[in-house]
């Protein structure tokens, strides 16, 4: 059987063995890779005779035509799907179908960081203050994600057992992820829990917003306790993903403000490194697992002595 199955055969078995322990953002954008570009272009060859030729051939074509009506893909795109056929091979190599992985010897584009522009300090205050007069709700989202850098994911799994507002600190132990059938809650991203202290403004915000919450519970009837959403219309839901992220675009839009929900993570490290916070600190915030992480992310942002190296 094995001597005769094909990339296709591959791909499906390997995506049905293991995507049940995939993130549901993995699990959606590798079945995408699959579906638009692998299966249609590698899925009848054998997987025994697949050679690293062919896989060097694919990626060229992909940078030449491989994207809608024929453009180029970009080579961060290809590489992404270069990961998704070094895996399926490399469990074709568990499963003893292949003796030899033809993708760890081929060449794919390299994939370079994304720039990074994350709003200037006027353009935030100026979306805060309008999303503050319009919606209390979604302002204290957002100003949480100014304040701690944390994701979309992190804030809107939040429980409001989470924090203690006595301290002015915020636990951050899972994500909230769009997925078929509904968000699910599932570890961060990098599978590590940590917490962030807050500003005195953060604090204060939130606390406005569980009293809200608590008022806005005793009208349905029902208590806000620990286990309830601290975003949420009713403690019990969160708010879906991609529903903040509609809700940010309108918002920031009508303040005339050009960033993406996730670049409020990038002002606040760029932010306090700019001021001179230690790049430890600044990575634990982030939760990034290496500090290094946040240098190849950040390195742009972090003072350092070129100044006094220019006037020697």
């Amino acid at each position: 059987m094995t001597a005769q199955a094909t990339v296709a055969d591959l791909l499906d078995d390997w995506y049905a063995a293991l995507s049940p322990n995939w993130s549901p953002t993995t699990t959606r954008q590798t079945k995408s890779v699959i579906d638009c570009h692998l299966a249609p272009r590698l899925g009848h060859v054998k997987v025994a005779t697949l050679r690293t030729e062919d896989i060097d051939a694919l990626y060229g074509d992909l940078r030449q035509s491989g994207g809608r009506d024929g453009q180029p893909l970009s080579p961060g795109t290809v590489h992404r799907i270069h990961v998704v056929l070094h895996r399926a091979l490399a469990q074709a190599l568990r499963w003893e179908w292949i003796w030899v992985n033809p993708a760890s010897t081929a060449s794919p584009p390299s994939s370079e960081p994304a720039p990074i522009y994350p709003p200037s300090p006027e353009e935030v205050v100026r979306l805060l203050s309008h999303v503050a007069g319009v919606d209390p709700d979604f302002h204290t989202f957002l100003a949480l994600a100014v304040s701690t850098g944390a994701r979309r994911s992190q804030l809107g799994a939040l429980r409001w057992g989470d924090i203690d507002l006595e301290r002015g600190q915020i636990g951050f132990l899972r994500a909230l992820l769009d997925a078929q059938g509904g968000p699910v809650l599932r570890p961060t991203k990098t599978g590590r829990t940590y917490r962030v202290n807050l500003d005195a403004d953060s604090l204060e915000i939130l606390t406005a917003h569980y009293e809200r919450a608590v008022q806005r519970a005793r009208r349905s009837g029902v208590d806000i306790d620990r286990l309830s959403f601290v975003f949420s219309d009713d403690g019990g839901s969160p708010w879906p993903p991609n529903w903040v992220t509609k809700q940010f675009i309108a918002y920031r839009r009508v303040a005339k403000v050009d960033c993406r929900l996730h670049d409020l993570r990038h002002f606040m490290a760029t932010t306090i490194l700019t001021a001179g916070v230690p790049i430890t600190t600044v990575s634990a915030r982030l939760s990034h697992a290496r500090t290094s992480t946040t240098l190849n992310v950040y390195a742009h942002a972090v003072p350092g002595g070129d100044t006094v190296a220019a006037e020697v």
